[in-house]
This record gives C-alpha cells, structure tokens and sequence, in this order.
C-alpha cells in the first residue's frame, strides 16, 4: 500500500511540477519576435495611448541616414541592428526588452537622443527572431553582446564616446554589464523598469498566474543551467554594486510587469554616480513617455558628457 502511495506521489509530481517546469522552460527561453510597432499603437495595443508621440518619433527617424550592421559575439553569433551615423563623436547603444520591438521601446528616446547630438545604434537581441537563431537568456549572455557592440562603434570614424540605453530586460542586460563597462568610453548607463534576476521576474509572474512558482522555479533553473548554461538566480545587483559607470534608472510606479520596488532596489545597489526618475501612474515600459519632456530635462541633466570625461 505505501509503495502505491508513493508512486502516486511521484505520478502527480511528474505530471504537475516536472512536466509544467520543462514546458515553461521551453517557452520562456525559446525564440520568438515580438509584437510590432504598428500593433502596439492601433486601437487596443499596449502603447495606443502614445500613438502620436511615438509615430511622430518614427517618422523622424525614418528620414535620417541609416544602414543595417552586424557584429559577431564572443560565442559566434552574428547579431543585427540599425545604425544612424549622424556624424557625431558620440553613439546612443539601444537595448531593447523581452521579446520586444526595438522601435516601439526607443522610437521617442532615440528620437531625443539624435536631437542631442548622439549617433544611434537600435540593436536586435538574441533570441527576438531578428536571425540569430538562438535562445534568449533575459540578459545573462546578452550582457556580454552589449561589450561586443561598444566595441564596434568605437571602431566607427570619430566616435569616442557611448550611452547605452536598456529597457527592462535590456535594462536587465545593462544592469548585468555594469561592472564590466569601461567609464572611459560609456559615459551613462540608463536601465529603464529593470528587474533584478529573471528567478525574480519569472516568480513575479507566476503569482500573477496564480501559478506554483516555488516548485516550479527550482527545476525551470536547473534546466536553463544544464541547457543553455546560465544561472537564472544571478542577480543584477550583484554586477551593480561593482558599477564604475553612472548609473541613470527610470521606473514607472504603476508598473505592472516588473514592480517598482525591483527597480528601486537596482538603485540602492549601484555604487556608481547614480539617480533614480520615478515616473508616477506609468506602467511597463513607459516611464519615459508618460512625461517625456521633464524625463529628457532630467536625464540629459544626469549625462553630461564633457563633465564626466573631466572626471574620469
């Protein structure tokens, strides 16, 4: 009797714990484009309420000088992303979120960016469908793809001098970077609704779902140790406390995909020269548009370039 009891135990643990683990961890990790621009800002998209700023960016941007460009990672991808070479000494690096359209998250922020005299670089991460043909790791290897493309633009004529702008988990990947980059060469750092690990954001959603994520997690983390050779546990903080790069971070406090309260502790991580713009009411990803005229005053407030190359 107790042998068929424990087997039964077992059976239900395979089937409810063992089974959903090993298909979230598929579906988490695997690759997949996002939703696109046009999408998001038609009726009912998530970002229809800024439709006219954000097109009004787009079309903007759509007129400067542009050309796609490709560089190779440290493990021999071949990743894409659009370069606006303005003729200037300094380049914007955008990196956008999970599954994202790199458009729909930097339109109005590389639209500021080129107004301020920055050459712009919107990058395709892995694992968002763009050709790479991998799988993401929610900032754990990308952050090392974000070294690979600083180190191209400074390869590029005139140019000295870079911003590298995330947003969530491209915020995620900067925060991951952080203790990596060079302050003589990336003069800012903005992680835009960043989180603190993808365990953390994972279990996040999960209480959202209503889902077991104690029992879940464990093995959704051993696989993507044994399969894609990270540790989703590993903390942004922990890069964060190493930061030598100023550190600028934008949260929204509606934010219902990634909690304020993750942003906040980043923040209160970060060792470096840092501030913190709380965007009030905004959600996921908005944090720069709901206000975008006090979040530009603020930020560029925060850049000054010549300032810090003084410093270092």
């Amino acid at each position: 009797m107790l042998w068929k009891i424990l087997l039964a135990i077992i059976g239900a643990y395979l089937v409810f714990i063992i089974g959903p683990a090993v298909v979230a961890s598929f579906t988490i990790f695997r690759e997949k484009p996002g939703v696109s621009f046009d999408k998001l800002i038609e009726p009912g998209g998530a970002f229809h309420a800024y439709a006219q700023i954000m097109r009004s960016a787009k079309e903007r941007l759509t007129a400067l000088p542009r050309k796609s460009v490709s560089c190779t990672t440290d493990d021999g991808l071949t990743l894409g992303a659009d370069y606006y070479d303005l003729g200037k000494e300094l380049t914007a690096i955008f990196v956008h979120g999970y599954r994202s359209d790199p458009m729909a998250n930097f339109a109005v922020q590389a639209d500021v960016f080129a107004r301020h005299g920055y050459n712009l670089l919107i990058v395709s991460q892995r694992g968002d469908g763009s050709g790479a043909h991998v799988p993401t790791s929610m900032g754990l290897k990308e952050q090392f793809d974000v070294i690979c493309w600083i180190d191209w633009v400074l390869k590029q004529p005139g140019v000295n001098h870079t911003v590298v702008y995330g947003m969530s988990m491209g915020g995620a990947t900067l925060a991951y970077a952080s203790d990596k980059l060079d302050p003589a060469v990336t003069d800012a750092i903005v992680i835009d609704c960043g989180y603190g690990s993808p365990y953390e954001q994972i279990m996040d959603d999960c209480r959202k779902r209503h889902l077991p994520g104690p029992l879940l997690l464990p093995v959704v983390r051993l696989i993507s140790k044994a399969r894609f050779k990270i540790d989703i546990r590993q903390r942004t903080e922990d890069s964060l406390k190493n930061a030598a790069v100023p550190c600028y971070f934008l949260h929204g406090t509606n934010d219902k995909k990634v909690p304020f309260v993750r942003g906040r502790n980043c923040f209160e991580a970060c060792t470096s020269r840092k501030a913190f713009f709380a965007a009030e009411g905004a959600d996921h990803t908005e944090a720069f548009l709901i206000d975008p005229a006090r979040a530009e005053e603020e930020l560029f407030r925060f850049i000054q370039p010549s300032e810090i190359k003084e410093e270092n």
